[in-house]
């Protein structure tokens, strides 16, 4: 399994799976939700491509 670190918008550590990431969406000021289903979302202070880069994930 491989797990991706990001730093949410509160400065705390959270590790994602990219394979459980459902979608990512831009919501302003450079903040982007990446959410893994559910209530398994959060908030980091990233751009969408560059969420997505960091998690290695091709787009399509």
């Amino acid at each position: 399994m491989k797990l991706v670190l990001f730093e949410d918008v509160n400065g705390l550590e959270v590790f994602v799976n990219p394979e459980r990431v459902i979608w990512v969406r831009e919501y302003g000021d450079r903040n982007t939700v990446i959410s893994c289903g559910g209530e398994d979302k959060f908030m980091v202070r990233l751009t969408p491509a560059q969420a997505v880069a960091t998690m290695g994930v091709p787009v399509r």
